[in-house]
């Protein structure tokens, strides 16, 4: 019960107060329509064409597909249908224009990030890459601006092919984003500068 509890994206209390009707009842509903053997986008259309789930909106249709997939053991967490995808986010008290220079210059870049066999195949300056990694799955890093001399990274790691992968590439990225958290501080002490403050601000793992 309680393993089914943490696999849950979507609240009972929310879908029974959208609905009228409990989680599990719509999980008996969409077993009726055969939604065990079907792809995600196909149970995705199941529940917005279901009457009664319309008042969910199409973001919540998603969640409910995807608790769906995972309470009735179709996948597990984190399981895309191209394969396991994971999340890293982290914020540093630096600007975006840094954390990129961090990741697009090649010599800053091999100091922290110990795997050097990837390809880079999009950049948009200051803002994201996407990656082409050496088993060939794909990961986009996402550099937000939270403020002044604040910014944020998020990793996606995708298209992993197994759990056990996924969850080693979590563990991967979490200690490169230490290493780079080191690095930027390493940095403001030799170089005094101003702007690289070098407290570590907050820190997710998702």
């Amino acid at each position: 019960m309680e393993k089914q509890k943490q696999r849950k994206i979507i609240s009972d209390k929310l879908v029974s107060e959208l609905t009228g009707k409990t989680i599990e009842y719509w999980f008996k509903v969409l077993d009726k329509k055969g939604a065990k053997k079907k792809a995600h986008f196909e149970i995705f259309n199941l529940i917005s064409n279901a009457e009664g789930l319309k008042s969910l909106g199409q973001w919540n249709h998603n969640l409910l597909a995807t608790s769906y997939e995972w309470n009735r053991g179709l996948k597990e967490r984190g399981q895309r249908d191209e394969g396991f995808e994971i999340s890293i986010s982290k914020t540093f008290q630096v600007p975006a224009s840094i954390l990129y220079n961090y990741w697009s210059d090649e010599k800053k870049r091999s100091v922290w990030l110990s795997e050097k066999k990837f390809e880079i195949r999009k950049t948009t300056e200051n803002k994201s890459l996407v990656i082409t990694w050496n088993d060939n799955t794909t990961v986009r890093i996402e550099i937000y601006n939270k403020g002044e001399d604040k910014s944020q990274i998020v990793i996606q790691h995708m298209k992993i092919p197994d759990s056990k992968t996924a969850a080693k590439m979590k563990i991967f990225w979490r200690e490169a984003m230490d290493k780079l958290k080191s690095e930027i501080e390493t940095m403001e002490r030799d170089t005094g500068f101003p702007h690289l403050k070098s407290v570590l601000i907050s820190s997710k793992l998702l």
